[in-house]
């Protein structure tokens, strides 16, 4: 009579499984880097655009003129009383990007600053600014209508 086999695995297998399962794990994690990363920058650039809507309505309600100011050296914005030309006191802020990664970059408007005034009648100083991020080559731009003060993202 033969003896019963002992049933298991060898340290062979085992050791082979692991290293799939490590080599799996690795692409997983790589993968969910550069997914949370994207999403900061989607994220960052929907605030903004949320941000930029809630002060234009604001501005309309108080009946005076606000100014959300871009600091991109500090990856900030902040909302202020009054134009961007003449800012007056600090309202909100400041906000940083969600994520050191993100940039606030090119902020372009009409009014010379590197900020978009509303006005109390639901104007707007026309431009745009740009959220980038790094290591990507996928640019959020939010923009500003002069005539409607309207916000888009794109």
């Amino acid at each position: 009579m033969s003896q019963p086999r002992d049933h298991g695995f060898t340290l062979i297998e085992v050791i082979v499984a692991i290293g799939l399962a490590c080599t799996l794990m690795a692409f997983a994690v790589a993968g969910y880097h550069r997914w949370s990363a994207g999403s900061q920058q989607s994220g960052t650039a929907r605030e903004l655009q949320s941000l930029l809507r809630n002060t234009q309505q604001r501005a309309v309600t108080e009946g005076t003129a606000m100014c959300v100011l871009f600091d991109t050296a500090a990856d900030s914005y902040r909302v202020l009383e009054g134009t961007c030309a003449a800012p007056g006191d600090q309202l909100e802020g400041p906000f940083e990007t969600a994520d050191a990664r993100v940039e606030l970059a090119s902020p372009l408007f009409a009014s010379g600053a590197a900020g978009v005034t509303f006005f109390a009648r639901g104007t707007a100083s026309p431009g745009s600014v740009k959220v980038t991020r790094e290591g990507s080559t996928k640019v959020y731009t939010v923009a500003v209508e002069g005539l409607t003060g309207r916000v888009s993202l794109s």
